[in-house]
């Protein structure tokens, strides 16, 4: 047998070892890179899915109160719940099922609107306006206020732990009596863009409005308007709002399951050559959605509003964040409406998955879309010729917006139909 020398033999050996350490770290590395891609890739799943399910469960809720159903109440409250009332006072689990098998109020209304639904782990945030109206121990009451519901992931579900109310909105912000007709719309909105055959526009107009407002409507959509863009004549621009994701998907599989749309689908279809231009939006702010103020014409109406509305889509590199949003609302909004700009609404991307994939939206996008307001096309032109002369905005802020961007703004110049419910 022949002998080597130990210090021929022990590089030998450390190189061996060396290389089996090393391969054994890469093994341990790309175990763990799966375990946390799976992970990843399961949280965002879940968090959707988690969504739909908070959202689901303070519709129940809301159902509950109105109906006094005290073991709903039961099965939704966190043993430990906790509401504090915007004058401080406060309410236990307790508290609240007292009230619901007494019966001391009973409900006309009680619903909310602009709900969003937003889950961090183990923890999700409910806000909305709500609405309620009825009477209290024979004594009658109708108010309006924001409320915030904190849900908690237990062992045996989402439980509904705390929660916390604004003020009664004073009576002209509450959209209560003469302010009623003001109703803010909505929590997921679509902007959506459909090029037409050439000269299809109008009569795809006239189909839609005589076929698939009310019709969308009376399955849980809000019908906010439709458009003619004023630069391209094969065009049509038309936007609509759900309350939650939920409600979305309801709405859209039962219309479009449904035999009207099944009738006149052929005929809508024929004049179109692109609908996949869509944007899933949700208001950047509480307040921001749109204030529909106005009644909708009736069927058959054929005078076309004066009014103009602008569009701007903003391309953002990531999500907007609340830095971005002060700073168009605390320094782009002032110099816009100094120059003659009225704004309508703003909105912001809304993240979640598609869940109605038949129609599909534009995904991996960030935007933010300002809905101006101008009494015409020459009230535009004069908006934008002031603009364009501002020292303020030509030095620091045009710059400023520039450079948070991740392309050029995308501006639409949309003229309302006969019968849009949102017109200038």
């Amino acid at each position: 047998m022949r002998n080597f020398p130990a210090a021929a033999i022990a590089p030998q050996i450390f190189r061996r070892s060396f290389l089996a350490s090393l391969a054994r770290s890469a093994i341990t590395l790309l175990a763990i890179w799966v375990v946390l891609v799976t992970d990843s890739n399961k949280s965002f799943a879940s968090a959707s899915d988690d969504e739909k399910i908070v959202a689901e469960l303070d519709t129940q809720f809301q159902a509950a109160v109105k109906e006094n159903d005290a073991a709903t109440l039961d099965r939704i409250l966190a043993d430990d719940f906790v509401l504090v009332t915007g004058r401080g006072q406060t309410y236990t689990k307790a508290d609240q099922l007292k009230e619901a098998r007494g019966k001391f109020r009973i409900y006309k209304h009680q619903e909310d609107s602009n709900r969003s639904v937003r889950v961090w782990g183990d923890t999700a945030v409910v806000t909305a306006l709500l609405w309620a109206k009825g009477t209290e121990e024979g004594k009658p009451f109708d108010y309006k206020l924001w409320f915030s519901d904190t849900y908690v992931r237990t062992a045996t579900g989402w439980r509904y732990a705390f929660a916390q109310a604004s003020l009664p909105l004073p009576k002209e912000n509450a959209m209560t009596g003469e302010a009623e007709r003001s109703q803010y719309c909505c929590p997921i909105v679509e902007l959506r863009q459909y090029t037409l055959h050439p000269g299809k526009r109008d009569a795809f107009i006239d189909l839609f409005e005589r076929q698939f407002i009310e019709s969308q409507e009376a399955v849980g959509t809000r019908m906010i308007g439709q458009f003619r863009d004023l630069d391209d004549p094969n065009r049509f621009v038309w936007l609509r709002g759900f309350r939650d994701m939920p409600s979305r998907a309801q709405a859209l599989r039962t219309f479009y399951g449904g035999p009207l749309w099944k009738t006149h689908r052929e005929a809508a279809n024929a004049a179109i050559v692109d609908s996949d231009n869509v944007l899933l939006l949700r208001p950047a702010l509480p307040a921001s959605g749109f204030a529909l103020d106005s009644e909708r014409p009736p069927i058959g109406a054929s005078e076309i509003p004066k009014g103009l509305l602008i569009a701007t889509i903003y391309y953002l590199p990531a999500p907007a964040e609340a830095e971005f949003l002060e700073f168009f609302t605390n320094t782009v909004e002032p110099i816009l409406t100094q120059t003659g700009a009225s704004i309508l609404a703003r909105f912001i991307t809304e993240n979640s998955v598609n869940n109605f994939p038949e129609l599909p939206v534009r995904e991996g996008e960030n935007v933010f879309v300002c809905f101006m307001r101008f009494q015409d096309r020459e009230a535009y032109e004069r908006y934008l010729g002031k603009l364009s002369r501002s020292q303020e905005w030509n030095g620091k802020i045009s710059n400023e917006l520039t450079r948070r961007l991740k392309k050029g703004p995308e501006v639409l110049k949309l003229s309302p139909t006969a019968r849009s419910r949102l017109r200038s």
